[in-house]
């Protein structure tokens, strides 16, 4: 799976009628301290190939399978009124993957990801798409299931991964959740998506600021 086919994620908030989207992440960030440990379950080796596509060597890559992710996760989510679920759906140009964690208030999380199909080789789209549906559920969640390539001891190992996320100015300057939600929503469509991995990120941040001055 390539940056390209990654790129193409629709990231959108949906706030409650009541409340905004402040509770749903209060809901959020109990359940994520709730989560069970999640088990690397689940290994594969990955080859190391040169220009030519010959086989120069290989590393063992470790994570934990979407079934690992849920059963530790759901148990959390569903005592602090959030769910979460995908429906996966054929396009005329291709699959696309789309993933709701709702909140009891009715504010939600949208994640959509479109990829584009791949006819010749339908064993590895297969794979692709539920490698894309553990990778969208471990983001919104903000669980680590994979192991760390930077760890790994070939310097190659992480060449195909994702770049950092783009940083957006008025996010990183937010002091807290409600500032940061407040800059996430003022943006549009386009940008949004362009910057959500970078706002997951800095909830992250801002939740951990909040439990360790609590």
């Amino acid at each position: 799976m390539t940056q390209q086919d990654l790129a193409q994620v629709e990231t959108t908030l949906t706030p409650a009628a009541a409340g905004g989207m402040g509770p749903m992440y209060t809901a959020l960030a109990k359940a994520q301290g709730a989560f069970q440990p999640i088990e690397k379950n689940r290994s594969v080796t990955i080859d190391i190939k040169d220009e030519q596509k010959r086989k120069i060597g290989s590393y063992n890559f470790r994570y934990a399978d979407l079934q690992e992710i849920r059963a530790k996760t759901t148990p959390a989510l569903s005592e602090n009124g959030l769910c979460l679920f995908q429906l996966v759906t054929e396009e005329a140009n291709g699959t696309v993957i789309r993933t709701v964690l709702g909140h009891s208030t009715g504010a939600e999380i949208n994640s959509v990801m479109r990829v584009v199909r791949d006819d010749k080789n339908i064993k590895n789209f297969g794979a692709a798409i539920t490698y894309l549906r553990r990778y969208i559920v471990s983001a919104l969640l903000g669980v680590a299931a994979d192991d760390d390539l930077d760890e790994d001891s070939d310097p190659n190992a992480g060449a195909d991964t994702l770049p950092p996320a783009e940083e957006h100015a008025g996010m990183r300057d937010a002091t807290s959740i409600g500032e940061l939600s407040k800059t996430m929503g003022a943006l549009s469509k386009e940008e949004k998506a362009k910057y959500s991995d970078y706002f997951n990120q800095r909830m992250q941040e801002l939740r951990a600021a909040t439990q360790e001055a609590a």
